[in-house]
């Protein structure tokens, strides 16, 4: 069959809806949607997970973050002001009052055919990702990731090709740690850092899933309203590529 090749470009919201696409496509999630728990975490790209797997968009009352990076530093989303946490019990949906109530009223009987979605901060080179802590007991993921390790519970880790960086995770978290920084010298609030040992799946592993490209990022950047806009380069047979490339434009209209 003939090569196709084509060259895209997916702005931030773009690149999250995408992953949102793949990843509620993956196997493992629809098994786990069909029987089984899939928890949200509170955060951006897990909501576009969410969306994808109930096919409408999640209420607009409160944002679904509890923290975020903007130009005047790292801060946590004041309590009270964050949404419900969203959690799929066997496909039905049920809300919970956050941070009052949160995803340790189901991990302590979810095993590895239940999953959790939770984004991070950063990327290294080897795939692996570290997200931003500010709370002295790990916030909320932290009280997720005991029971994510010990149980086996399936951790899937949605990831723009934006948040790469050149420098190993490892290396990152030993330098971070709330009582490491001055706050006179913390744009924000002081964070420290922990992994994310999960199924890491960003913009390339969307298009493969669902159409069977291969991708790779050519740019990353942007200015104004693009900001943090990747451009992929996309190969595979012409077919595949069409469909990859349709995808794409439908995300855009």
């Amino acid at each position: 069959m003939t090569d196709g090749r084509a060259l895209v470009t997916l702005t931030c919201e773009e690149s999250k809806r995408l992953i949102g696409k793949g990843i509620a496509a993956l196997p493992t999630v629809q098994k786990a949607k069909e029987r089984g728990v899939i928890g949200f975490c509170i955060c951006s790209s897990a909501k576009y997970v969410a969306e994808e797997l109930l096919q409408e968009p999640l209420p607009a009352s409160a944002p679904y973050v509890c923290g975020y990076v903007s130009g005047e530093g790292l801060y946590a989303v004041p309590d009270g002001q964050a949404g419900k946490q969203l959690v799929l019990v066997d496909g039905e949906p049920i809300w919970l009052d956050w941070p009052k109530e949160n995803l340790t009223k189901y991990i302590k009987t979810m095993d590895a055919h239940d999953v959790i979605i939770k984004s991070g901060n950063i990327l290294d080179p080897n795939r692996k990702a570290g997200t931003l802590v500010g709370m002295s007991n790990g916030g909320e993921y932290g009280k997720y990731l005991p029971y994510i390790l010990s149980r086996g519970i399936t951790l899937i880790v949605p990831m723009t090709l934006n948040k790469s960086v050149p420098y190993e995770l490892d290396e990152i978290i030993s330098e971070m740690g709330i009582t490491k920084f001055n706050p006179t010298r913390t744009h924000g609030e002081p964070c420290g850092m922990l992994p994310l040992p999960g199924l890491v799946f960003t913009e390339c592993d969307a298009l493969e899933t669902l159409t069977g490209v291969k991708a790779l990022p050519a740019a990353i950047g942007g200015f104004g309203d693009s900001q943090g806009t990747v451009a992929l380069l996309l190969r595979g047979q012409e077919k595949n590529v069409e469909n990859a490339w349709n995808l794409i434009e439908s995300l855009k209209a």
